[in-house]
């Protein structure tokens, strides 16, 4: 999935591409691979190009890009320091990482994906509407989504806990805007802001959606939100009845 970021001063780095390079400027570079991301001051690798541990550079490449995904960064590199980059331009995620297998998504989904209200509210209250609730879609044809109430999130990866009877953790990342945004352009990174949502089955237990006690509600087509049915090859874009 691509996932894009364009610092200010791209633009005008590239308008004036054609003008002599300021003394001392470093080289331009184009980095492209699966990130990798050491621990400690080992800093991060894409490509061709070195990131140092902490910097502002890594930090960039890292707010867009997951470790172990497929990227492309323009930048410019640190003068008399093949492929050490100081300055990046323009980065973005081409492809989701390898070991955040669909397979993790839709074993969460057996366990997760359905219509939630809060426990304290109940599923029946006839005032209610499906931004009164939460609907999640793990599964779903085009792609996994959660709703959080007013909150929409195009989910892209996701990995915690082996899905087991007796409960598990898992942390599900992706992008979220308000409801209503494009789901294309939240896939993309070009709407919404990276998020992190953690999940906690429990048996005989409220599911909690960070942190918020969540119970299990019937499928009612006055409550559902139609996303959730359009994306949902049970019904095949039909509202149940």
């Amino acid at each position: 999935m691509k996932k894009t970021i364009i610092v200010c001063a791209f633009i005008a780095a590239w308008s004036g591409a054609s003008h002599a390079k300021p003394a001392g400027a470093g080289p331009r570079l184009v980095c492209e691979g699966v990130l990798e991301t050491g621990s400690g001051m080992a800093g991060s690798i894409l490509g061709d190009c070195a990131f140092q541990a902490d910097s502002e550079p890594e930090r960039l490449v890292q707010s867009v890009c997951e470790q172990g995904s497929t990227c492309r960064a323009e930048a410019i590199g640190r003068p008399g320091r093949r492929g050490v980059v100081s300055k990046v331009l323009a980065v973005r995620q081409l492809a989701m990482p390898k070991s955040n297998k669909a397979s993790y998504l839709e074993d969460v989904a057996g366990r997760l994906d359905g219509i939630l209200a809060p426990a304290t509210a109940g599923c029946d209250n006839p005032q209610d509407t499906s931004a009164d609730r939460v609907s999640v879609l793990l599964d779903g044809l085009g792609g996994s989504a959660i709703q959080i109430h007013g909150r929409y999130c195009a989910i892209t990866s996701g990995s915690g806990d082996p899905v087991r009877d007796s409960g598990f953790q898992a942390l599900l990342r992706g992008n979220c805007a308000a409801v209503g945004a494009p789901d294309a352009e939240l896939r993309t990174g070009r709407a919404g802001e990276k998020s992190e949502i953690v999940v906690a089955v429990q048996p005989n237990a409220p599911v909690k959606i960070d942190g918020e006690a969540l119970v299990r509600c019937p499928i009612r087509q006055r409550y559902v939100a139609k996303w959730w049915i359009d994306g949902n090859h049970t019904f095949r874009g039909r509202y149940p009845q």
